[in-house]
């Protein structure tokens, strides 16, 4: 019998001989579920007669992913004919009578309350609620595992037991995978340019925000940052209930915004704005962009004495802006409160069914400004090394 393990399996070993908690944070592609489930089978196999829990938050989903992971091992290390699956109980009984069950949390027939385990493991733990793991918590005779994917809440009730004096995190990427196929390692690489979220993900293991949440946790500034190549102003247009929103952004290296809330203000006109620009030291030095869908608005600007456009629109929509903005680092000055507000609760819509869609919902007056300036010169700066000052 042989085990094709990586060293994430050696750390997991280790950490279950001294920990009642282990938690395995990593992306999908970093072998966490693979060496996880080795672990409990070479427990299973030199431990006769111990019960093992595996769970999922749905039994759907136990079919279509962990039970497969499951059988895949047993048939690398050539040992799968010398047990027996249920597949009604989904059960999976070795022959020195040590057996392993996998269940579905959304069990509605009691089952979970009941159930007693040597071992348990939870694949994909940020999917479930507290109680639910409470109940295999305290029916666990030794120690669980809970793998997970670092798409969490800031407030997940998982940080308290990662916390606890007997738990372990173990954090993993693609990198700690040495049987990823080169071709995927330089797709997972390539997200840094196209999807700074995913790179933080997949090959840091950052705990980000769900996918439904468009933008991280932003990363704040506080003193000027150093060379700046560029600087622009950005302005999207309010008066009654919307604010008129203004930003500055200045560009440092070829993928990092330093951005700053300049004025975030209801019922402005256009004079008002004006005298607020020149307040601030917007002069007509300065490219500034804004919505086009007031070209008035814009002229009035222009024969104050203001450089400023409106966003060309013709090439993508607000979808292609937001997915411009993602392939830079961003960084908010930290006493620009409503811009971090707009950054933190910006997400997708869910459907009835509680699906994503593309559809983007939250406040957006600073953040549009901030994506016209990407769409309208920072994803293709007209001179490069140029600074406006």
């Amino acid at each position: 019998m042989k085990i094709q393990a990586t060293e994430l399996y050696l750390k997991i070993d280790e950490a279950k001989k001294k920990n009642r908690y282990v938690f395995l944070r990593g992306s999908s592609r970093s072998g966490k579920t693979i060496a996880a489930v080795q672990t409990l089978i070479v427990e299973a196999l030199t431990r006769p007669k111990i019960s093992i829990t595996i769970a999922r938050a749905t039994q759907v989903s136990i079919k279509n992913t962990i039970l497969i992971d499951f059988k895949e091992v047993l048939e690398q290390m050539g040992i799968f004919d010398r047990g027996t699956l249920n597949k009604v109980d989904l059960t999976y009984t070795f022959e020195n009578g040590s057996i392993v069950r996998f269940i579905g949390l959304d069990d509605t027939t009691g089952k979970l309350r009941g159930l007693k385990s040597t071992i348990a493991m939870v694949d994909e733990v940020n999917t479930i609620d507290r109680n639910s793991f409470v109940q295999l918590d305290i029916r666990c005779e030794e120690y669980i595992i809970s793998a997970y994917n670092p798409e969490v809440e800031e407030d997940w009730w998982g940080f308290d037991y990662e916390k606890k004096d007997n738990a372990e995190l173990i954090v993993s990427t693609f990198k700690d995978n040495p049987f990823l196929e080169e071709s995927i390692r330089q797709s997972i690489m390539d997200l840094k340019d196209t999807d700074y979220d995913l790179y933080l993900i997949y090959a840091q293991g950052k705990v980000v925000p769900p996918r439904e949440k468009i933008f991280v946790q932003p990363d704040t500034y506080t003193e000027e940052p150093k060379g700046i190549k560029a600087t622009y102003y950005g302005i999207d247009w309010g008066f009654g209930s919307d604010a008129c929103g203004v930003v500055k952004v200045q560009v440092v290296g070829d993928k990092s915004l330093y951005v700053e809330q300049v004025i975030y203000e209801q019922g402005l006109t256009n004079e008002d704005l004006i005298y607020l620009l020149r307040e601030n030291g917007i002069d007509r030095s300065v490219e500034i962009v804004a919505d086009s869908s007031e070209p008035k608005s814009i002229e009035q600007l222009r024969r104050a004495g203001f450089k400023i456009r409106g966003v060309k629109k013709g090439d993508g929509s607000v979808l292609f802006g937001l997915q411009k903005m993602r392939t830079f680092k961003i960084f908010i000055k930290d006493t620009s409160k409503d811009l971090i507000t707009e950054f933190r609760n910006y997400k997708f819509k869910r459907d009835r069914s509680g699906r994503l869609t593309n559809v983007p919902e939250g406040l957006d007056h600073l953040l549009d400004a901030l994506r016209y300036v990407v769409m309208e010169f920072v994803d293709k700066p007209k001179k490069p090394n140029y600074t406006f000052i």
